[in-house]
């Protein structure tokens, strides 16, 4: 009866489906600032698609996650942290449209089949990855000697030395390969382009 209900009712509740965010009408413009519980949870939910951790609470809690050396340091600790993959992936994913390998179609003799696509697509998720976590500057997302391989991944690149299916960090001899710009998963936007070793 009324156990029932109630957890129906509760369930159904906007409040505890949705992230509902206070509305300051009375904000100049619009434009106010958020207090370091909203900074915890938007900031959460963007890195890491969840809720706040302790620490990102109790720094909330004590507003001290509004200071701009805490603030840095908590997003490198969140993109350091696991939970940040998926955040990094979608990221990657849409940013170069590489949720879309699948539908490529490039020339027949680069026997592009779905374990390659895979592969391709993976190797820039790792790569992306990397860069943010490593803080690397941004002209490494272009001209870095480095990137993660497999075997099917480096035989069709014509890189000798990798064996399994275990993505492994490999470093570059071929300049045409550095950076995102040498990586399958970009390249194959050009017919044919992809498959140069």
């Amino acid at each position: 009866g009324g156990i029932p209900r109630s957890l129906e009712a509760l369930l159904a509740s906007p409040k505890f489906v949705l992230r509902v965010e206070e509305d300051r009408a009375n904000a100049p413009g619009g434009v106010y600032r958020l207090s370091d519980l909203e900074l915890a949870s938007r900031l959460s939910f963007f890195l890491w698609k969840s809720i706040p951790d302790d620490d990102l609470l109790q720094l909330a809690e004590r507003e001290q996650l509004s200071k701009p050396d805490v603030l840095a340091q908590q997003v490198r600790r969140m993109l350091a942290d696991e939970r940040s993959t998926r955040f990094l992936n979608d990221f990657s994913g849409q940013w170069l449209e590489v949720r879309n390998i699948s539908s490529q179609q490039p020339a027949l003799q680069f026997q592009f089949d779905p374990t390659l696509r895979d592969a391709m697509a993976r190797e820039t998720e790792l790569f992306f990855q990397s860069q943010v976590r490593d803080d690397r500057p941004i002209q490494d997302l272009l001209r870095a000697n480095y990137t993660f391989l497999n075997e099917r991944l480096a035989q069709h690149y014509g890189v000798e030395g990798v064996f399994g299916s275990h993505f492994r960090r490999v470093t570059l001899t071929n300049e045409d390969r550095f950076g995102l710009l040498g990586q399958g998963s970009v390249l194959v936007r050009s017919p044919g382009v992809a498959g140069l070793p």
